[in-house]
């Protein structure tokens, strides 16, 4: 039986590739349940079930079923910022930085629609698990306007980091709505959005 490694409080890491690959089909089942019957609505039990998995494997990686929602919060959040890091990596400028991560943002929400789902819901799990999720991305966010603090306006950095991010986050939600192409992506933020902030608190060179 796998000994238990620590990846945050209540969920452990996989000692082995067959425990990876068991601790990732509950979280892929868990995903899934969560975002189609809703996190009260699904036990440990139907998770496993679904797995096709022992109760007492889940057991091994995650102490509540709160566990695998934080989980799923955490790997959201890694996958983002990773996705936007790479997004980014080759802009000069704030403008470029911004529009190049909009996009990123805005075709990832369209490609992983439970994203919102999962992410919002945590509102009604654990308030301290939402909150966390975004003051975690604010704060990487002030400290990159920070960084370009020449191209951006004055005003309280902290402030404009959550527009911005208010914006990137209705953004995707109108992209998965009408279901938009990549191009048509790319026409929106390129047509609409940069000018639009071009014209505000930013100030492109």
């Amino acid at each position: 039986m796998e000994t238990k490694e620590s990846l945050h409080h209540g969920i452990n890491k996989p000692k082995t590739k067959l425990g990876q690959i068991k601790m990732d089909k509950l979280i892929t089942t868990a995903e899934h349940l969560f975002t189609q019957k809703g996190f009260y609505n699904t036990s440990i039990a139907d998770i496993c079930k679904e797995a096709q998995t022992a109760v007492g494997t889940f057991y091994i990686y995650f102490d509540t079923k709160t566990d695998v929602y934080r989980f799923l919060m955490e790997k959201y959040k890694n996958e983002i910022k990773n996705l936007l890091a790479k997004g980014i990596e080759n802009c000069t400028t704030r403008y470029e930085k911004e529009r190049e991560g909009i996009k990123c943002f805005v075709k990832y929400a369209v490609l992983n629609p439970n994203v919102y789902d999962i992410i919002w819901g945590s509102l009604s799990i654990d308030r301290n698990m939402f909150v966390d999720y975004y003051e975690s991305f604010a704060k990487s966010y002030t400290k990159s306007l920070n960084r370009d603090g020449k191209e951006v306006s004055s005003l309280d950095h902290t402030t404009i980091a959550y527009i911005l991010m208010g914006i990137s986050n209705f953004l995707g939600l109108r992209a998965m709505f009408e279901e938009m192409t990549d191009e048509k992506i790319d026409e929106m933020v390129d047509n609409s959005v940069m000018p639009a902030l071009s014209k505000g608190f930013l100030h492109f060179n």
